[in-house]
C-alpha cells in the first residue's frame, strides 16, 4: 500500500498536464519584440501564432538559414495567405547561403526555365522579388542618393528576395532589407525567424541591428539584451562564433565610417524598446538591461494599419503574380 500510495502521489494529475499543454502550445514560440519595428522567433511562430504577427502589423518576413524551398512551402501556406487575407499583403525575403549566388529574377518564362517549372518555388521568388524591386524602385526615386541610407548598392535589392551573400555583405544587406522596409513602410513590424532562437546566425544580425544604431556599444551587451527575452536557454549558443564576428566586427566599422561620411547622430533616449503594444509591454519584464535606441524618439502610440495597407505602401501599382 506504502510503495503503491507513493506511486501515485509521485504521479501528475491529468488536469495538471492537460493545463501545462494549454499553457505550452499558448505560449512556446510566441514571437519576440527586440524593439518597437523587429519582432524575432522561429517559423513555427508564425504556424501557431499568427494573431500575434497581425496584432503587431507585421508585415516582412526574413528567414535567416532557412532553405529557400522551405519558404516557398510556408509562402504557399494557408497561414501566410490567411494574415491580412492576401499574399499581396507582405513581402518573404530569406538568406540562404545554399541557394544560387547571384541569382536574378529577370522574367518568369526564365524563371520557370531555370527553375524546372517548379510552382511553388516560382511564386515564392516571383512575387516577393517583383514586390522587392517594386519597393527599391521606389525608394530611389524618392531619394537624392541612396548611398546616404543603403550600405550596398539599391539595385542588389531588385534582382532577388534569396541572398546568398556572406561576411559583411551579409549584415549590409540585412540592415538595408530594414531600411527599405521602414521607408517603405513605417507602420509595417519586420518578423525575422530561423529555425531556433539560438540560431548564431540570427543572433548576430539582430545585433547588428542594435550596434548599427549605437556604435558604442559592445557586442556582449546586445548579445545579453537579445537572449534576456528569450525563453529558451541560450546554453547550446556558441558565443565565440558571435564574440569574434569578423563579418559583423567589420559590418559596425563600416557604419561608423558610414556615419562619419553622412554626418549622422545617434539620438540617444533611456529605453530601447519604445513599442506600444500590450505584447511588447509583456516582454519588457523579462529584460534585466536598457539600450539605446534612436528610434524611440516618437512619443505618439502607433496605431495598427487596416488590411488595406499593403506591405508596399509608397509602391504604386499591383505586380505581376505567377499564380
Amino acid at each position: 500500500m506504502t510503495g503503491t500510495a507513493a506511486l501515485c502521489l509521485n504521479e501528475p494529475s491529468t488536469n495538471f498536464m492537460a493545463n501545462y499543454d494549454a499553457y505550452y502550445t499558448q505560449n512556446h514560440d510566441q514571437p519576440l519584440v527586440l524593439d518597437r519595428h523587429i519582432l524575432f522567433g522561429t517559423a513555427d511562430s508564425i504556424l501557431n501564432h499568427p494573431d500575434t504577427l497581425t496584432a503587431n502589423n507585421v508585415r516582412f518576413f526574413i528567414g535567416i538559414d532557412i532553405p529557400t524551398t522551405q519558404m516557398a512551402e510556408l509562402y504557399d501556406s494557408e497561414i501566410i495567405s490567411g494574415l491580412y487575407g492576401s499574399r499581396e499583403d507582405i513581402v518573404m525575403v530569406n538568406f540562404d547561403s545554399q541557394f544560387l549566388e547571384d541569382f536574378v529574377v529577370s522574367d518568369l518564362e526564365t524563371l520557370n526555365t531555370n527553375l524546372q517549372n517548379d510552382s511553388r518555388l516560382v511564386s515564392y521568388l516571383w512575387n516577393n522579388s517583383q514586390l522587392l524591386k517594386m519597393m527599391a524602385t521606389q525608394l530611389a526615386k524618392d531619394t537624392v542618393d541612396t548611398s546616404k541610407i543603403l550600405h550596398r548598392y539599391v539595385n542588389v535589392y531588385k534582382r532577388c528576395n534569396s541572398f546568398a551573400v556572406d561576411h559583411i555583405e551579409k549584415f549590409q544587406s540585412f540592415n538595408d532589407l530594414m531600411t527599405l522596409f521602414n521607408m517603405t513602410n513605417s507602420q509595417g513590424k519586420v518578423f525575422v525567424f530561423s529555425d531556433s532562437t539560438t540560431n548564431e546566425n540570427m543572433l548576430t544580425l539582430l545585433i547588428s541591428t542594435m550596434l548599427k544604431r549605437d556604435t558604442s556599444m559592445k557586442v556582449q551587451q546586445a548579445y545579453h539584451f537579445v537572449t534576456n527575452l528569450m525563453d529558451t536557454p541560450a546554453d547550446n549558443v556558441r558565443v565565440e562564433r558571435i564574440f569574434l564576428c569578423s563579418g559583423l566586427t567589420n559590418y559596425v566599422e563600416s557604419v561608423k565610417r558610414f556615419n562619419s561620411i553622412n554626418g549622422r547622430r545617434q539620438l540617444v533616449t533611456n529605453n530601447y524598446n519604445s513599442a506600444t503594444s500590450s505584447y511588447a509591454h509583456a516582454n519588457m519584464s523579462k529584460r534585466s538591461m536598457r539600450y539605446t535606441d534612436s528610434s524611440n524618439i516618437a512619443t505618439t502610440t502607433t496605431s495598427t494599419t487596416n488590411d488595406n495597407d499593403h506591405a508596399g505602401q509608397t509602391a504604386t501599382g499591383k505586380r505581376a503574380r505567377s499564380d
